[in-house]
């Protein structure tokens, strides 16, 4: 039985507490709401693991306390990740995972289980969208890295190495007085693809939708529809449901998994920085209205 502080600002953690509550295998020991009490709680209770939730500004504080203390770490906004904890945690030995990875919801793991079984034959042109209500909450953040991050993540997972970014970036104020923000993000893959990436804090609901194209076959998924993903050869079209299973109760089982080294981590820290170099590089294209090409290295992961 792993030991489990759910940590992060007052009000924040409920998504995280409930999600924890349905593995048989962990016990919330702590729930904390400001870096005193995660400290407290860490001094005086066995922890393994420390869930951070939704942070205002860096988590860097949160995880450089937890990685300190030993503590594995699963952070629950990537946006708030930065390079120095996550080179802390390699430091410590320390398991580190972001929460919002597409490579536990059960659309984008077929998908690339299918892209990588030649499916779609060669990788033509990719179309990834993520949508998201505008919030008070994300008006100063990275809309790249906070919205981008999973989805960066999952190309170079399923597709391989980014070549070369380019970005466009808009904001403007509505009738209702909000920030609305879009983006989209151009990535030629090292393999010849390109991938479209649109990025957009205008929507009424949260939402993701992808169309993978190859020279065979196209597989796409749009989560507003009542198919969950389809693909298609030539004049075939198919569609693939799956069992109802929550992404947040994966990932964390995976990570419990992990802890007790009976897996290794399907997301590495390499993974967590390639991630971040491609969100800091669409910000460096918006900013100089030029592509950005980036060094090849790391892994897929």
């Amino acid at each position: 039985m792993v030991k489990v502080v759910v940590a992060g600002e007052a009000g924040t953690s409920v998504k995280e507490s409930q999600a924890w509550l349905r593995i048989k295998e962990a016990e919330i020991v702590g729930v904390a709401d400001s870096l005193s009490s995660l400290r407290e709680i860490l001094q005086g209770t066995k922890v393994d693991i420390v869930d951070i939730g939704w942070v205002a500004d860096s988590a860097d504080p949160w995880v450089t306390l937890a990685a300190q203390a030993g503590k594995h770490i699963l952070c629950a906004d990537g946006t708030a990740l930065g390079r120095d904890g996550i080179s802390l945690c390699d430091q410590y030995d320390i398991v580190l995972q972001f929460a919002n990875t597409l490579r536990f919801a059960p659309e984008y793991e077929q998908a690339q289980e299918q892209i990588k079984n030649g499916a779609v034959g060669k990788a033509g042109v990719i179309r990834l969208r993520r949508g998201a209500p505008p919030s008070s909450r994300n008006a100063d953040k990275c809309i790249f890295q906070a919205l981008g991050i999973g989805e960066f993540d999952w190309l170079r997972w399923t597709f391989g190495e980014v070549e070369r970014v380019m970005a466009r970036e808009v904001k403007h104020i509505n009738e209702s007085g909000q920030i609305v923000h879009y983006a989209l993000v151009m990535l030629r893959m090292a393999g010849g693809a390109i991938a479209h990436v649109e990025l957009s804090w205008a929507e009424e609901t949260e939402h993701g939708s992808f169309e993978l194209t190859g020279d065979q076959g196209m597989i796409a998924h749009d989560s507003r529809e009542s198919i969950p993903i389809r693909w298609s050869r030539g004049e075939q079209f198919l569609s693939t449901t799956f069992l109802r299973m929550d992404l947040m109760q994966r990932q964390r089982e995976h990570f419990v998994r992990c802890v007790q080294k009976q897996e290794i981590p399907r997301l590495q820290s390499r993974d967590l920085l390639a991630a971040l170099d491609i969100a800091s590089a669409a910000r460096e294209s918006v900013r100089t209205g030029q592509p950005v090409s980036l060094m090849l290295g790391g892994g897929e992961g």
